[in-house]
């Protein structure tokens, strides 16, 4: 599948994909750390760098780039990322509750990231093959730019 986006949609939908994969990893990655800091401390000021994403600052203009399948699925992840800091900011609940409540939605973070990266893959014309545990990303090119292409790259990987 060929994009069909211009260059300045496929930067925008590029720039959300990396935004909204680099949030769920902050978010799962540093659980046990920030979970600690709020245990141990009883403070909230870190999470501010945990739940920092781009989308909040995107412009109405840069979202009119996107299918309105892709914004629906973007309003999803991102207000599941808001309610989970908003908790984070306002609860009164002991650590273990906190833990289950963030274990909870991390898990219903990761199926909304799957399926947001694949409208982006889709829109973004990026072909993706899973081979048991591997991940191969094909990104599709006009005929123009196949002229400059690395042989070695066009192989498709063996199954």
């Amino acid at each position: 599948m060929k994009s069909k986006n211009d260059e300045a949609t496929q930067r925008v939908l590029v720039l959300l994909k990396i935004d909204a994969n680099n949030l769920f990893s902050r978010i799962r990655d540093r659980k046990t750390e920030y979970l600690e800091i709020f245990a141990l401390r009883r403070t909230r000021d870190h999470f501010p760098r945990i739940f920092r994403n781009r989308y909040e600052d995107t412009s109405i203009m840069d979202l009119s780039y996107c299918s309105s399948e892709l914004i629906t699925t973007l309003d999803q992840y991102y207000s599941l990322a808001e309610e989970t800091n908003w908790y984070l900011f306002a609860t009164q609940d002991m650590p273990n509750t906190v833990e289950d409540f963030i274990d909870r939605k991390i898990r219903r973070m990761e199926k909304l990231l799957a399926t947001l990266n694949l409208y982006l893959d889709a829109e973004l014309g990026v072909v993706s093959e899973r081979n048991d545990n591997e991940e191969t990303v094909f990104m599709e090119t006009s005929s123009a730019s196949m002229e400059d292409s690395d042989p070695l790259l066009d192989e498709t990987p063996e199954s």
